[in-house]
């Protein structure tokens, strides 16, 4: 989140289509066996309260992907401290903003985002105990909720598929020096907005080490023939500006500290098995 350079990363992954005997643990995260709200997409990455931001979802099925009507819903209410969840209850069960459509949608988000899940302070509530203001994540980062709902989908016996996109807002630096705010919002060496990374090219080797195109921006590639049974290994690679480089405040040292992104990728199949469900970089390893 935020911007530079690093060499170009792989992830790999294997898939046993044979399993050998061990404990059920239930379906793993990775299977998909019905309709699943996989991803929502913020267009752009990052944005300012008072800003549009456009979201399209990701929904799929053991088909394919699926087209289907979204109710895109902003989050108003900050999560509780005792609740352990993403985002709070009440953001699961208010009523849709408005009414459901196919495609694409759009939201504005609320001019308050960052006092009521930014470092702000919230508003005081009628009857209410006080609320602190939101922490940051590692990356120094506040997220306003938005809800997708997939209302009725067949193959869901009636039931709703619910997702959030947390798109990530830019707020002002809470309890920092001057002189550090100003270093953080200079338009040439501070912060910059996140990019979304994206994915240069994906790879399948098999089992004799053969090395077959999946995919590649703007190409399409025959699909590999690979026997039940077979184990193969997927590799994701990235462009060499995916990780991304930038300053992120440090509360005990009053500083601002430079970061290197990390990078994951969660793997799905309608068939089979993965070893690693999610593999990817961490913000230190500079492996390739």
């Amino acid at each position: 989140m935020a911007f530079a350079k690093r060499p170009l990363a792989y992830a790999a992954a294997v898939i046993a289509l044979l399993v050998g005997c061990k404990p059920d643990l239930g379906t793993p995260p990775s299977l998909i066996d019905g309709p699943q709200l996989l991803d929502v997409h913020a267009t752009p990455a990052e944005v300012k309260p008072g800003a549009e931001v456009a979201l399209e979802a990701l929904m799929v099925d053991g088909a394919g992907t699926v087209a289907a009507p979204i109710a895109w819903t902003i989050c108003r209410s900050p999560k509780p401290p005792a609740e352990s969840n993403a985002v709070s209850r009440a953001c699961l069960d208010q009523p849709d903003d408005g009414p459901a459509s196919p495609g694409p949608g759009s939201v504005t988000i609320p001019l308050d985002a960052c006092s009521l899940f930014g470092p702000l302070t919230p508003p005081a509530q009628a009857g209410q105990p006080a609320v602190r203001p939101r922490d940051p994540d590692p990356t120094g980062g506040f997220y306003q909720p938005v809800r997708a709902a997939a209302r009725g989908l067949a193959g869901t016996t009636g039931q709703d598929l619910l997702g959030f996109a947390l798109v990530r807002i830019s707020c002002a630096l809470a309890n920092a020096p001057l002189e550090v705010s100003k270093a953080f919002n200079d338009p040439d060496t501070g912060y910059r907005a996140n990019v979304a990374p994206r994915i240069d090219s994906i790879t399948l080797v098999d089992a004799t080490g053969v090395e077959w195109p999946l995919f590649a921006p703007g190409e399409a590639f025959a699909p590999p023939k690979v026997r039940a049974g077979e184990k193969v290994v997927l590799r994701a690679a990235w462009t060499d500006a995916a990780a991304e480089v930038f300053p992120v405040f440090d509360r005990a040292a009053r500083t601002l500290v430079d970061t290197r992104e990390a990078l994951r990728v969660s793997w799905f199949t309608t068939a089979g098995e993965y070893l690693h469900d999610r593999t990817g970089r961490a913000s230190e390893d500079r492996e390739l």
